[in-house]
């Protein structure tokens, strides 16, 4: 099944969840809460870590379920595993900025995997042995395009501000994500011989 097929016919989901998260996160910024050790700020931050580890894991499982590879509601592992795989970007973030590139690169990998079942040995790094070259291109990709996200929303973030630009970025970071995940769930189904 091609990217552009999972997305057709996932779009009941993955659509409203990208549309959802984009209002939660704008906002979450509607408070003008700055950054500091304050209650207030510490509860808007996780909500806004709830915000995307349910949209994530919410497109992931419809996407396996699509593929016909499992129940469209995600486990408490698969929940648990992509509440990890958020708070390990959030604190490359915390670290470097731009380690989140190659942070949402790795992820983008992984979570196919996390949802996917065993005898799938293609999905995640397992594509890398059935198909190097395709993992590779498709590696590229994802680092271009998670590249371009990031140089984008720092450009929202000295023009576009407050909630308005928040809801630019998330709708726009959505629909890329969407985009990615698609990509790597799709890539293998395609790579069976």
């Amino acid at each position: 099944m091609s990217t552009w097929v999972l997305l057709g016919r996932t779009w009941r989901v993955w659509v409203p969840v990208v549309v959802l998260n984009t209002a939660v996160q704008a906002l979450l910024v509607v408070p003008f809460v700055t950054p500091a050790a304050s209650v207030v700020f510490v509860l808007l931050a996780l909500a806004s870590l709830a915000g995307v580890v349910a949209s994530v894991a919410l497109v992931a499982a419809a996407f396996r379920s699509a593929l016909g590879a499992g129940k469209r509601w995600p486990s408490w592992g698969e929940w648990l595993a992509v509440l990890l795989l958020t708070v390990a970007v959030s604190a490359s973030a915390l670290v470097a900025s731009w380690l989140v590139i190659p942070a949402l690169t790795v992820a983008a990998i992984m979570l196919p995997a996390v949802f996917g079942v065993p005898q799938r040995t293609a999905w995640g790094f397992g594509l890398f042995a059935r198909a190097p070259l395709r993992g590779i291109l498709l590696t590229l990709m994802t680092l271009a395009l998670v590249a371009l996200l990031w140089f984008a929303a720092l450009m929202f973030g000295f023009f576009v501000t407050g909630w308005v630009g928040a809801a630019l970025t998330w709708l726009v970071f959505g629909l890329v994500g969407a985009f990615i995940l698609a990509t790597w769930f799709a890539t293998p189904r395609r790579d069976r011989a």
